[in-house]
């Protein structure tokens, strides 16, 4: 093992979930209280340490120091995946067939798409300090808030996560492995009968960075579930979801300067290549907004979507990124 020792986030929805910290600041503490010199006081000594930790960070051991800060107190709620609202997202061809009983008049092709995203610390300090254990929740919503007969809710998923994060301190090619999470998901639309879909997945996932580059591998399998028998309202919504969905998905975060730059990619691996591209740019407004640029192009951008091909273009602002 070599490289500096970081406990750092969970990526898990993705760069999903970040629950960790790094302890470079804190080793400094320690190392000049044991070996500096007896003539610094502890002001000269916490500012040394802060400007050499800041200038070793890299994007993922800031926004993981960061959420230390926070991670006990009970007024403050957690990001685990990017939380953000997108007033403007066009989608090229509205999927109405799942609808046509439901909502007669046909889908605009301009929504409001947005996504909340929190994570809790569960039980820390496992396993002789090595492991953590966290509870996260996501939801992410379609509104039809421009359709002029009605603004429902077209589609809302709802994803609670629980997983276990081990830190690592490895070097795999030019890049550190910073952690590995593996833990399960659910994820559902909350609608009942023909307008039903939901899935459980147990997954592990891979968090790399260099530099200012952040990449996190997540292969996942789907939990089976029996196939619905004729007339029964119990039972597998979407047999076929492994299909457009794939086994896992890959993304990448890059910081240049003040802006972040995302990309996210998902295959079935067949050879009629299902799969999906997400990209992202965020960039500052203000100190507490960023502006949002997100493109998704393929299968999968929602579950009741999960089968259909979506072409969409959304922007807005972003409360918490991804880095």
């Amino acid at each position: 093992m070599i490289g500096k020792k970081t406990i750092l986030p969970a990526i898990v929805c993705s760069l999903p979930c970040l629950p960790a910290y790094s302890q470079t600041y804190d080793d400094c503490l320690l190392q000049q209280l044991k070996q500096g010199d007896n003539s610094l006081n502890l002001s000269t000594i916490r500012e040394h340490c802060a400007a050499g930790n800041d200038s070793e960070q890299t994007p993922l051991d800031h926004r993981a120091q960061e959420e230390k800060k926070v991670l006990n107190n009970r007024f403050v709620i957690t990001p685990h995946r990017p939380n953000y609202f997108l007033p403007l997202s066009y989608n090229s061809k509205p999927n109405n067939a799942p609808f046509e009983q439901h909502l007669p008049d046909s889908l605009t092709n301009t929504e409001i798409k947005f996504q909340l995203s929190v994570k809790a610390p569960l039980v820390r300090g496992l396993m002789d300090g090595l492991a953590d254990i966290f509870v996260a929740y996501t939801n992410t919503s379609w509104w039809q808030a421009y359709n002029k007969n009605s603004a429902p809710f077209r589609e809302t998923n709802h994803e609670p996560e629980l997983f276990i994060f081990f830190p690592t301190d490895y070097r795999i090619l030019s890049f550190d492995l910073n952690g590995i999470a593996t833990g399960v998901s659910h994820q559902s639309n909350g609608r009942g009968g023909e307008l039903s879909r939901s899935w459980n997945r147990l997954y592990v996932q891979f968090i790399l960075s260099r530099d200012n580059l952040t990449l996190s591998f997540k292969p996942w399998w789907r939990l089976p579930e029996p196939d619905k028998a004729p007339g029964s309202a119990r039972g597998d919504d979407n047999p076929d979801i492994k299909h457009y969905m794939g086994h896992g998905e890959l993304q990448m975060n890059y910081q240049l300067q003040s802006h972040n730059l995302g990309v996210t990619l998902r295959n079935n691996l067949k050879h009629d290549n299902k799969g999906a591209v997400q990209l992202e740019w965020s960039f500052p407004i203000n100190a507490r907004f960023r502006g949002y640029l997100q493109y998704f192009n393929g299968y999968g951008e929602s579950l009741i979507d999960y089968n259909a091909h979506t072409n969409r273009l959304s922007m807005g602002i972003m409360l918490t990124d991804w880095l």
